[in-house]
């Protein structure tokens, strides 16, 4: 049996190799992203990994994706621009993680309209601040806001067909 010094030693070996493995803290005095997710871990997400919203593509993917399963349906759509990427997930997160401050601070103008600045955000979600980058951000925008989610709700017995945009 390993004594408890090994193991901590074995540990910390670990520790400092994945983190030779992370992106560089690029603006490391910044801290705009508020809310806590150290409790919410990314790959507990299931329903975003059973039925995929975002693409892992770089390049556009207007493939538009539809599941079916216990006679419910969901279909999603990409606009012109393309499928949201999960690099646009970022921008989900990061509004998520401001709404959830505020309300966790009692503030009284909560809405679900979130203003940001481009760079606080680029700098929250550890990206690059050059012109290419805040045209990056829009495009991102533009993929989030045109990519289309429909899918039919069965409520009190009544099946209901909505849409929405992320």
């Amino acid at each position: 049996m390993e004594k408890l010094s090994e193991i901590v030693e074995r540990v910390q070996r670990l520790a400092d190799r994945s983190q030779s493995r992370r992106l560089p803290d690029r603006h490391p005095n910044r801290d705009f992203f508020i809310a806590d997710l150290v409790e919410w871990a990314v790959k507990d997400d299931r329903h975003s990994m059973e039925h995929p919203m975002f693409s892992l593509s770089k390049k556009p993917d207007k493939r538009i994706r539809s599941y079916e399963h216990n006679s419910n349906r969901i279909v999603i759509a990409p606009s012109a621009y393309g499928l949201a990427t999960i690099w646009d997930k970022d921008i989900l997160i990061y509004a998520v993680s401001q709404l959830v401050a505020a309300i966790n601070a009692d503030r009284k103008d909560v809405s679900p309209t979130v203003r940001v600045t481009a760079y606080d955000l680029l700098v929250s979600t550890n990206r690059h601040t050059g012109g290419g980058d805040y045209d990056q951000l829009q495009k991102s925008f533009e993929r989030l806001s045109g990519t289309r989610i429909t899918t039919d709700i069965r409520t009190n017995g009544v099946r209901q067909r909505e849409g929405f945009g992320l």
